[in-house]
């Protein structure tokens, strides 16, 4: 991970953590909980309703309700450990006696140690000291020719029934400027028959268990059951075809079904393999020219896979409580709250409503894949962009000293590459109460909100909505959001706006919402993918040709670059982010109209609104969005309210500039809260700030901020549509 440097300056202890499948649930169905405790002896489980996270001095306030539930109780805690690293598992290939190995390798930190290309109990293509080392149960046999980083290169092994061996690297030329390199190594490490059975590529089996720990890219492995040349070898390989050889075991051709977690077997065995902790597929080969940019059009030249030694998508622990909830349970945020003597954990969990209960006319929709992206982002923790190291709690803690429960969408593997997946098939740390005001935590405060005002409402999930379609939302009249629902598949964004086309009602409650395209696993909806394409406000970018996603095919980035900026949507699009502190909006001309009337009754008379909030200064700040006709704002919307006089931190965001230029009090760096009526009779309102639901608690929910955003809410709640204005 490239986060910074690393100071570890608390003395924060967390010795038990945890996570659940699935995130969201209905009544009746089972959730798995999955512990793992560093001390022995048992733990303590208590399901618990969460009504706000915040539990800072000057937050809105921690608040839980404790449930009876057949879950509650005491468990015998054990230790389960995380084993990240990914790699591709080959089925039951016969004994051999002679063999030749052959595939394509291009390092990504050839220098480090512990790497394996081809894993098997009698033989292993290592890297050692950045050469090629083949190891049997007789001997070694090292390369001269070191392995050069991000080139590509050929590997070929073979020894026969006598124990003869050769291991040859070749280095590819890159244009006409460079010849290939080649390099053969020969030696007699006696008999070195091969047992029966699964073989592994970025991975070697240790006492039992598979150890991975490669990282670069490898490209079509072949297996024969005959010692050829490295010459023969090398011919086959270059022209795809060792999966004609009369001898051969396998031949995977990585340019197959790119977007599953199979990797295809073109000899006639079929012995397809499997991928494990989801390597980076739809990524750039040995027969890439730069000619073709989407994998679709030309799989064969992205017929590579990208493994890392510290990928993780599933933990794979056993579950230590499984629970069938309750047929009536109500629909909701809860969490299985676990205790071991001075250690604690939170599991939250959706409770989205069952098919057979009375649905509310609200929903509260959960940005869940916003979530994932986020999930053990260390961005702030360490020395860095950020400024230095600020651990508040025991999950930032173990954030820092556990770098094996992965990584957030904002990092980089330990060979700097992006990390390209996120999933909650593991520990998450930061999606907890009483952390940071940030996702998970700032959207409670719309919970606690919803609760303070005795307003009944559903809560749906991320996943649901890319699932399900429009039909997820068909009953209901109005949608609430949550403060950074950032990442969208064009299956959510395609729900939103056609349920917005048949008169829904939509309150979008907070800032650098509908910004970057992601794509679902397409058999797990707790797996997301993000290509970070050509534009936008990033922490990295994908590699040139490799804009594509490989679960879907569909070109990654900014929705804004993909012809559907959120200002389509719901009238505002990111604008500027700053991280010292908030402020407040002025009312603007728009705020006159008697079209929105019902939002500023009982406001109070003064021109500013949200001047106070839990968020450092008031209602707009950290991420802000503004109206922009240009990008597509409804022409007939109205701008109610703009913020204005941020601190120095909030910056422009970097999609609006053609070259470096510094700008001082710049006019674009606002965010607006708007509203605007749809041909269907639907609304939209929004708000245009991350910070802005932080402000709704002050006073008791006696202030500017909560009565408008009241009034907002109880209108979109009344069934009178609402009227198109006259062009």
């Amino acid at each position: 991970m490239r986060t910074g440097a690393l100071r570890v300056e608390h003395d924060f202890v967390k010795s038990l953590v945890s996570y659940l499948d699935p995130l969201s649930v209905q009544p009746g169905k089972n959730l798995s909980i999955r512990v793992s405790c560093e001390a022995p002896g048992e733990f303590q489980a208590q399901l618990v309703r969460l009504i706000c996270a915040d539990n800072r001095p000057h937050g809105t306030g921690f608040v839980e309700q404790e449930l009876d539930a057949s879950l509650n109780g005491r468990y015998p805690a054990r230790y389960q450990g995380l084993h990240p690293g990914s790699y591709a598992l080959l089925p039951a290939l016969d004994a051999m006696t002679d063999v030749t190995v052959v595939l394509g390798v291009y390092p990504t930190t050839p220098t480090a140690q512990g790497q394996c290309m081809v894993g098997h109990p009698d033989l292993s293509l290592r890297i050692e000291n950045g050469v090629v080392v083949a190891w049997t149960r007789n001997g070694t046999l090292r390369s001269e020719q070191p392995l050069q980083a991000r080139r590509w290169h050929i590997v070929v092994y073979s020894h026969n029934a006598t124990g003869q061996c050769d291991l040859t690297v070749v280095r590819l030329g890159l244009g006409v400027g460079e010849h290939d390199v080649q390099n053969t190594v020969s030696g007699d490490l006696s008999t070195c028959a091969l047992s029966a059975g699964d073989w592994l590529l970025a991975a070697q089996p240790v006492e039992g268990r598979i150890q991975a720990g490669f990282n670069g890219r490898l490209e079509a492995p072949g297996i024969l059951a005959r010692a050829l040349s490295a010459d023969a070898a090398l011919t086959l390989h270059r022209n795809r075809s060792v999966t004609t050889h009369a001898d051969v075991q396998g031949a995977w051709d990585f340019s197959l079904e790119i977007g599953s977690d199979t990797v295809v077997d073109t000899s006639p065995h079929k012995r397809h393999g499997s991928l494990h902790q989801q390597p980076l597929r739809a990524v750039k080969g040995m027969l890439w020219r730069g000619d073709i940019q989407a994998w679709q059009h030309a799989p064969e030249q992205y017929a590579a896979i990208h493994f890392h030694e510290d990928d993780l998508v599933d933990a794979g622990w056993e579950a230590d409580i499984v629970w069938q909830l309750p047929d009536d349970l109500a629909s909701g945020v809860y969490a299985v709250r676990l205790r071991q003597e001075s250690s604690e954990d939170y599991a939250p969990f959706f409770v989205r409503p069952g098919d057979h209960q009375t649905r509310a006319n609200l929903a509260l929709l959960i940005p869940t894949a916003t979530y994932l992206a986020y999930a053990n982002q260390r961005l702030g923790l360490t020395d860095g962009p950020f400024g230095s190291s600020r651990v508040k709690n025991s999950n930032d803690a173990y954030l820092l000293q556990h770098p094996e429960v992965g990584y957030s969408l904002y990092e980089y593997h330990e060979d700097n590459s992006g990390v390209h997946f996120s999933s909650y098939h593991r520990p998450v740390l930061n999606m907890k109460p009483k952390g940071t005001p940030w996702a998970f935590t700032a959207d409670m405060n719309l919970v606690a909100w919803l609760h303070a005002i005795d307003q009944p409402f559903d809560v749906i999930t991320d996943e649901d909505l890319h699932r399900e379609g429009e039909d997820l939302l068909r009953t209901y009249r109005t949608v609430i959001t949550g403060t950074h629902p950032e990442y969208y598949s064009t299956a959510m964004l395609d729900a939103l706006s056609q349920w917005l086309g048949q008169g829904g009602r939509l309150m979008y409650m907070g800032g650098n919402g509908f910004y970057w395209r992601i794509a679902y696993h397409p058999h797990d909806s707790g797996i997301i993918e993000v290509r970070r394409a050509e534009d936008g406000t990033r922490a990295w970018i994908a590699e040139n040709g490799e804009y594509y996603h490989a679960f879907t095919g569909e070109y990654g980035g900014l929705w804004r670059r993909l012809g559907r900026p959120p200002n389509q949507l719901v009238g505002i699009g990111f604008a500027a982010q700053g991280f010292d502190g908030g402020t407040y909006y002025r009312l603007q001309p728009g705020a006159r109209d008697p079209r929105v009337q019902f939002i500023l009754r009982d406001v109070s008379e003064a021109d500013i609104l949200g001047n106070h909030g839990t968020q450092g200064g008031g209602a707009a700040g950290e991420e802000i969005d503004r109206f922009d006709e240009s990008i597509g704002s409804p022409a007939h919307a109205l701008v109610i309210a703009s913020s204005e006089n941020h601190r120095p931190g909030m910056l422009r965001v970097k999609e609006e500039f053609h070259m470096t230029q510094a700008l001082g009090n710049d006019p674009q760096v606002r965010g607006d809260m708007t509203f605007f009526e749809t041909p269907s009779g639907g609304a939209v309102f929004s708000t245009g700030s991350i910070s802005y639901a932080g402000a709704l608690s002050t006073g008791g929910y006696r202030n500017d901020i909560a009565r408008l955003t009241g009034n907002v809410l109880r209108r979109f709640l009344d069934a009178t549509p609402f009227v198109y204005p006259d062009s």
